[in-house]
């Protein structure tokens, strides 16, 4: 797992202009496309090679990297349904939750939503399961698992502090400047600036920010925490990937929120008249993901006979659909996540790990 985690991110930190050579111009039309698969970086090659064997001749597009310049970014402007690929597939809230892309394809009824034999009922409880829309009452947004973002604890530096259990307790002031948020680059943990945006509104995500010693890429935040590299870093919010699945120090406790860990989507959208044509891709995403093992940590929709990981106190704090379709929640996140990072900076927090 060591080498794992050296390996994404070392990717992380050195594919940003090879994929900017790499995607200059898209290597087909979008059009052309069976998928187009956005993955989370820890699933995206295994996905890649799973996808690629049992869908053989599929027109597939990958994008490598953790962070990467990508060939079909204006796709979120295209006015066609034809100009689509058949399948496609992202994550978190990015530009295929815009309010301008739902008017001219969501709530048109292009895409469809789909839904495995068996439903995790973690997405029953969270109202996961996309309710659909008068314009499309069979749902759009297929969310086939989702990244779990959860607290893992340096219990040594809490200096007899209780560790916090809710997303309430990371607001309170004792635990001023002990946080450390998930985020590299541009990218930010936009499901937990979301939720917080939701409960306690801009003032909350500017006492989170306040909060934050700095921003970290998870997989730097597994390997550091609870060593002096961390620089007083004690509470970092992570993904649940990160959180398990790697070996730390006995002083270090990972706690999922009571109130559920914030949920960030891994989804897909089906084009209704590409459904049949494409019952294989679609078949891997809905069903055959759930059985990658690394895939357990990201909580699939599809329920399994095996044992999940997850600890039995798992819960998902989602959004929620009513928020999402009266809300430009790409454009939220967007300015929510602008708004954390400046007045980070003008409070001048310091780097936890070089």
């Amino acid at each position: 797992m060591t080498t794992l985690l050296s390996w994404m991110s070392d990717l992380a930190q050195d594919t940003g202009l090879d994929e900017a050579r790499t995607n200059a111009a898209p290597p087909i039309p979008a059009r052309e496309l069976d998928l187009l698969l956005y993955a989370p970086c820890p699933v995206k090659l295994v996905m890649k090679a799973e996808m690629e064997r049992a869908v053989p001749g599929a027109a597939l597009h990958v994008p490598m990297g953790c962070t990467s310049i990508d060939p079909y970014d204006p796709l979120r402007d295209a006015t066609d349904p034809d100009e689509l690929p058949g399948v496609i597939a992202s994550i978190g809230f990015g530009d295929f939750w815009k309010h301008s892309f739902a008017e001219r394809f969501v709530e048109k009824g292009v895409f469809q939503a789909m839904r495995p034999g068996r439903v995790n009922p973690l997405y029953e409880a969270a109202g996961l399961l996309d309710p659909g829309t008068p314009g499309n009452p069979d749902g759009a947004y297929t969310i086939y698992g989702v990244t779990p973002y959860i607290f893992m604890v340096d219990e040594k530096l809490l200096d007899g502090l209780p560790a916090p259990r809710t997303w309430a307790d990371l607001l309170d002031p004792r635990y001023k400047g002990r946080v450390v948020m998930c985020g590299d680059g541009d990218d930010m943990a936009d499901a937990v600036v979301l939720n917080i945006y939701k409960e306690f509104g801009a003032s909350g995500v500017e006492r989170l920010a306040a909060q934050s010693r700095c921003l970290m890429h998870s997989s730097t935040m597994a390997k550091v925490a609870g060593t002096p590299e961390a620089k007083g870093g004690t509470i970092f919010v992570m993904p649940a990937f990160f959180a398990y699945s790697t070996k730390q120090p006995a002083h270090i406790r990972t706690i999922w929120p009571q109130d559920g860990a914030a949920a960030s989507p891994l989804y897909f959208l089906a084009k209704r008249s590409e459904i049949a044509r494409l019952t294989p891709v679609i078949d891997f995403l809905l069903n055959w993901f759930a059985a990658i093992p690394s895939a357990a940590w990201f909580a699939p929709q599809a329920l399994l006979d095996e044992p999940s990981p997850l600890p039995p106190e798992a819960s998902l704090k989602w959004v929620g659909w009513d928020f999402i379709r009266n809300t430009d929640i790409n454009a939220l996140r967007d300015e929510m996540n602008g708004r954390f990072r400046s007045l980070h900076r003008q409070q001048q927090a310091g780097k936890c790990a070089s």
